[in-house]
């Protein structure tokens, strides 16, 4: 086995291990911190290789790099050190962007396929399933008013996460019981930023299942397909009916219920817009500016880079979306890989506007799929390793 193959299945295992933490080892201790050390510092490695490498790589590697010295850069310079906030969304961010590096590498070099990414997600499946079910647990044990039909679950966006996995499993039957298992424990979340982005991809993944009929077997594989999606989309819609809760928090937003996000939303933009300084314009007001402007975190990627690296950090995202974009409508990919990364983009661009995605760990799945979409030199995801 290849080194790139052993250090692939290594960071695997590294994840798997990072997010056990609370249900088989506490929160916070030494394994998870030694383990996201580990997956740091591989990355680190790999970013290296990466830049090393000869052939001309994509855009859409160039904008997320510039994401990623951004923030490295905004740290060094103007981080508050002080502030244990501050290196813990740091180490958010590269626990996000850095991970991306290895994967491409690993594709670039044929020494990872969709079967390796297969194999790992239905490892963290059920790691996904247990964490949620001890996130229940605890609140629980924690309140005496409230039942777990009343509760919200922040495991929900760990699910969206994991979506496009599915789409790389070839058993229509398989990868669609797995797609309503995630879509059920999403719902079940209740967390509003996870049900939009979630059901965007839903629909993205029929229809890629649609699309992806084998044209020599269309009639009856389309009366396969539709007759699956029918039954997902039923299981998906009764299982949202029957939360009440749910119910309850969807049609609160139309009340104004934004979980506060509103008043802090106000606060960065107003105090962005109404700078004097021209400098805070464009180059905002220095890494975690959300935290010295509203005193929380702006719960929304595009509005913290504004409040961190102002129209720079604004519209150097701006240009990682229109290179995902371009990514997409690729002539030299052919439709698989074309739909898997619309799927990602979407789900990334909707949390990215009400929550936290670059600053996230739990958007792994995502990470790694773009690594292997994007630095991968086959036009098609059905290939096999030479």
């Amino acid at each position: 086995m290849r080194l790139s193959r052993i250090v692939c299945y290594f960071l695997f295992t590294l994840f798997a291990v990072y997010h056990l933490q609370g249900s088989i080892y506490p929160m916070g201790s030494i394994i998870s911190q030694f383990a996201i050390l580990l997956i740091l510092l591989i990355s680190g490695i790999y970013f290296a290789k990466t830049l090393l490498i000869k052939n001309n790589k994509n855009i859409f590697y160039y904008a997320w790099t510039l994401l990623l010295l951004l923030n490295i850069i905004g740290f060094i310079l103007t981080a508050d050190f002080s502030n244990e906030r501050h290196p813990r969304m740091f180490k958010n961010i590269l626990g996000c962007l850095l991970p991306f590096y290895p994967f491409y590498y690993f594709a670039n070099q044929d020494n990872l396929n969709k079967t390796d990414l297969i194999r790992f997600f239905l490892i963290m499946l059920p790691i996904g399933i247990m964490q949620f079910l001890f996130n229940r647990n605890q609140f629980m044990s924690l309140s005496t008013t409230l039942d777990d039909q009343n509760m919200v679950n922040n495991l929900a966006y760990f699910f969206v996460g994991l979506m496009p996995f599915t789409f790389l499993i070839r058993n229509r039957i398989f990868s669609m019981l797995l797609m309503g298992m995630i879509m059920i424990f999403i719902i079940q979340g209740a967390k509003r930023g996870a049900i939009v982005s979630g059901s965007v991809g839903l629909l993205i993944y029929f229809y890629y299942q649609i699309s992806s009929v084998e044209k020599n077997k269309q009639i009856g594989s389309y009366a396969i397909v539709l007759v699956m999606v029918i039954i997902l989309g039923f299981v998906v819609y009764e299982t949202f009916l029957s939360n009440e809760f749910l119910i309850r928090r969807m049609i609160s937003i139309a009340e104004g219920n934004t979980s506060n996000r509103d008043i802090i939303y106000k606060n960065i933009f107003g105090h962005y817009y109404h700078s004097k300084n021209i400098l805070n314009f464009i180059t905002g007001y220095g890494f975690a500016g959300s935290l010295r402007i509203a005193g929380a975190y702006a719960h929304s990627d595009w509005l913290e880079l504004l409040s961190n690296f102002g129209l720079i950090g604004l519209g150097i995202y701006v240009f990682l979306f229109y290179s995902s974009a371009k990514c997409i409508l690729n002539n030299d990919w052919k439709r698989d890989k074309q739909v898997l990364m619309l799927a990602i983009t979407m789900i990334w661009f909707l949390v990215s506007l009400i929550s936290m995605w670059y600053l996230s760990l739990l958007y792994f799945g995502h990470v790694m799929s773009l690594g292997y979409l994007t630095g991968s030199k086959h036009r098609s995801l059905n290939y096999d390793l030479r």
